[in-house]
């Protein structure tokens, strides 16, 4: 079982929440995003590479991965193993949508790879995360 986390970039400001409501997704997007998470919580990483629900990243960002949804609009959450305890926990980076196989925003593995190694700078990553809250 995986315990998923969201990023905080300061106390009380859950970033993946506010992804979600700027890009406004509606009830359906919601449901599959959740659904996926859900399915990730219960396989883990490997399980779901495998069943190609959770894709990694090209180049320089070997720790980032891509959770793919498939709904209205291509959603791609960025997020990466633990990194407090990569063997039992996920972290929910940044969001991104696919748009005609280029990713928007086109920074979104870079932004998550540095919120990823600031998670690793604060003390355990209590300060830039929190249990993760269902869309």
């Amino acid at each position: 079982m995986t315990r998923l986390w969201d990023y905080s970039s300061t106390p009380g400001r859950n970033e993946m929440q506010l992804w979600a409501r700027k890009e406004k997704l509606g009830v359906r997007e919601r449901a599959q995003l959740n659904q996926k998470l859900d399915m990730l919580e219960r396989v883990g990483f490997d399980v779901a590479q495998h069943l190609e629900f959770l894709a990694g990243t090209t180049g320089e960002f070997r720790h980032i991965f891509k959770l793919v949804v498939r709904s209205q609009r291509m959603l791609r959450p960025m997020l990466c193993r633990g990194p407090v305890d990569a063997r039992g926990e996920a972290t929910l980076l940044c969001g991104a949508i696919d748009k005609d196989f280029e990713m928007d925003p086109s920074s979104a593995a870079a932004e998550a790879d540095n919120r990823r190694q600031c998670i690793l700078d604060c003390h355990a990553g209590q300060e830039r995360r929190v249990v993760h809250e269902r869309f």
